[in-house]
C-alpha cells in the first residue's frame, strides 16, 4: 500500500495545477507522449508520479487487470470534432471536447453512428476515444488528487498507464453517451441507443465487455464499449 506524506502533497498539488492547465489548454493533450510529460515535471514531482503509477492494483482490490504495456500513439489517429449534445439541465447544447480514434475504429464508430441514426432518428457521441498511456497518468493523478489522496477509492474508477483499453489500440475502447444528452452516464443502460447497441453493435466490430454480473467481478459500465476488428 502507497502512503503519501505531506511534503509530497505540497508537491501534488503543483502537479495538479499543472496537469489540469495542460488538460484544459491542450486540445491534442490525450496524445501526449511520457517523454512530454516528464518534460512537465521537475525531479521531486517525477518522483512522486512514479510512486503512483508504480501501485500494483491488486493491493487496492482491483483483481481484473490486464497490462497492455506502453504502447505508442497510433499514427493513424484521426480526430472527432464538432460532436454536440443537448443538456436538459443548461437547456442548450453543448460542445463535446475533441477526442480521438485509430483510422479503422473510427471509420466503424461512423458507420454505426449512421445506423443508428437511420433506424432511431437519433444517434451517439464518443465521449472518451483515444487516450495515451501517459495522458491516462494524467487522469489518474487528478483524479486521486480530487480524492483527496484515496487510491483504492481512485483505482475504482480509473486505471494505471498500460492498463486502459483507452490506450491499447488492438482493442479500442469508446465511452458513448446519446447526442440528446444523459444526466448520468449510468443511464445510459436505459435508453434507446444502448438496446441497439446490444443488439447491433458487433455488426461493426464493437462488444460490450462488462455486461450485468459479467465473471471478471468489474462494474457495469453500459457506456463502455471496446472495437475487436484487426487493426491496420
Amino acid at each position: 500500500m502507497i502512503n503519501f506524506s505531506q511534503p509530497e502533497k505540497k508537491i501534488g498539488r503543483v502537479i495538479y495545477l499543472k496537469f489540469s492547465k495542460e488538460k484544459k489548454k491542450n486540445a491534442r493533450a490525450p496524445l501526449i507522449s511520457f517523454k512530454y510529460l516528464w518534460r512537465m515535471l521537475d525531479r521531486k514531482e517525477t518522483v512522486l508520479l512514479k510512486k503512483i503509477i508504480a501501485a500494483n492494483p491488486k493491493d487496492y482490490g482491483k483483481n481484473y487487470t490486464v497490462y497492455h504495456g506502453i504502447t505508442p500513439v497510433p499514427k493513424n489517429i484521426i480526430a472527432l470534432k464538432n460532436q454536440e449534445y443537448f443538456s436538459a439541465k443548461d437547456k442548450k447544447i453543448i460542445k463535446v471536447k475533441t477526442q480521438f480514434l485509430p483510422a479503422p475504429v473510427f471509420r466503424a464508430f461512423s458507420k454505426m453512428k449512421e445506423a443508428i441514426k437511420k433506424d432511431l432518428g437519433a444517434t451517439i457521441n464518443v465521449t472518451s476515444g483515444y487516450r495515451s498511456p501517459a495522458y491516462q497518468a494524467v487522469i489518474l493523478f487528478l483524479i486521486l488528487f480530487e480524492n483527496k489522496w484515496n487510491l483504492r477509492k481512485t483505482l475504482r474508477r480509473v486505471t494505471l498507464p498500460g492498463c486502459s483499453e483507452h490506450g491499447y489500440p488492438k482493442t479500442q475502447a469508446i465511452d458513448v453517451a446519446p447526442e440528446k444528452g444523459i444526466e448520468k452516464l449510468e443511464n445510459f443502460a436505459g435508453t434507446k441507443e444502448f438496446k441497439w447497441m446490444q443488439k447491433n453493435a458487433y455488426k461493426f466490430g464493437f462488444y460490450l465487455p462488462f455486461p450485468k454480473d459479467n465473471k471478471f467481478g468489474v462494474m457495469f459500465e453500459p457506456w463502455h464499449w471496446e472495437h475487436l476488428k484487426k487493426q491496420k
